[in-house]
């Protein structure tokens, strides 16, 4: 899969799902990690994403997701 390609995408890491939003090349971000955002915000900035780097071996792609509304 084509690095750029796994941005926004759903990954399993440790049991805890999260999404990509960040790539090795971004800054702030070590080589061979994702940043993930597992939905949490800032603690000091009213709503600032708050994001994990995980190292990419860690991440378990989701392929398959539920829907509901």
């Amino acid at each position: 899969m084509n690095e750029k390609d796994v941005l926004g995408k759903f990954v399993n890491v440790g049991g805890s799902v999260g999404i990509i939003v960040g790539l090795p090349d971004d800054e702030n971000i070590p080589e061979d990690h994702y940043a993930i955002w597992y939905g949490q915000v800032s603690d000091t900035v009213l709503g600032r994403p708050r994001v994990r780097t995980v190292p990419t071996e860690y991440c378990e792609f989701i392929d398959e997701i539920d829907y509901y509304h």
